[in-house]
């Protein structure tokens, strides 16, 4: 997979209109995108298949709530991503799941810690992060 830029960070910035988390910024500009342990992260660089831009776009019989722009799915028809507050989306991860409404709902985690739980599911394999 790809790396994003700056520059791939800006134009895909500039298609949303805000300004994406801040923690969601650095994981896309310092780590790959795609598969990432137990869990998918759509990447800022055009060139991956796991695209942010195609991929919000990719279902056009969803829609997603106005302000949430997905990150990740959980490849049954739900979505995880950023709801817009104010000028810019939050680093508070919300789920979307295309078959109950129209409402994305807080996982009450900032985007690190879902990374950490979704992705490596400590809980599961009985692990104790420090």
């Amino acid at each position: 997979e790809y790396i994003a830029t700056s520059k791939d960070l800006q134009e895909v910035e500039q298609y949303i209109g805000e300004q994406l988390p801040s923690e969601y910024v650095y994981f896309s500009l310092n780590y790959n995108a795609g598969y990432f342990a137990f869990l998918n992260i759509y990447s800022l660089s055009p060139d991956s298949e796991w695209y942010l831009i195609d991929k919000n776009q990719e279902n056009v019989n969803v829609i997603m709530p106005t302000g949430f722009v997905a990150f990740s799915d959980d490849e049954t028809g739900g979505y995880y991503g950023f709801v817009k507050e104010g000028m810019n989306y939050s680093n508070e991860v919300y789920f979307f799941d295309s078959s109950e409404g129209r409402d994305a709902k807080s996982t009450e985690e900032c985007f690190f810690d879902f990374v950490i739980n979704k992705g490596f599911q400590p809980d599961h394999f009985g692990l104790t992060l420090p």
